[in-house]
């Protein structure tokens, strides 16, 4: 019995220690930051079918305050996959991405690959890339 309960234990152990072991770091670097205001919003996104629709199903989301005209955001705790990043400069703080009128974007935008849309937001396999190391590093441009 007490023999049953070690190997249960050490299974258990063994598959935490397996999960925390693919947990890898996704780093983004933001340039384009238009002055010192505002908030910075990274997301990443792992599903292409609600790219872009609803944060709440994104895989992270970080939001900081806009400290000068490049920023470095760190994810971690991601699983390996097929992820796509987003980012804009929240300027005047309401806490979304304003748009004008014909529905694009008044503050700086940006997505992973530089990736743009034609008349609209990009594709997420314009925008994804693979996250299949410990760490993976990447620059978006906010334009």
């Amino acid at each position: 019995m007490v023999r049953a309960a070690v190997v249960t234990l050490a299974t258990l152990l063994l598959l935490l220690e397996a999960s925390q072991a693919s947990a890898e770091t996704l780093t983004v670097t933001v340039t384009g930051l238009r002055g010192v205001k505002g908030t910075l919003f990274v997301t990443v996104w792992n599903d292409e079918a609600r790219f872009l629709k609803d944060v709440r199903h994104a895989a992270a989301r970080r939001v900081v305050p806009v400290s000068g005209p490049e920023m470095t955001v760190v994810v971690e705790g991601l699983p390996r996959g097929v992820y796509a990043v987003t980012a804009f400069q929240d300027e005047n703080g309401n806490g979304e991405l304003d748009r004008n009128f014909i529905g694009l974007p008044k503050e700086p935008v940006g997505a992973s690959n530089d990736a743009r849309g034609m008349m609209g937001p990009p594709k997420f396999k314009a925008a994804a890339f693979e996250l299949s190391g410990p760490s993976r590093s990447i620059p978006i441009r906010l334009r």
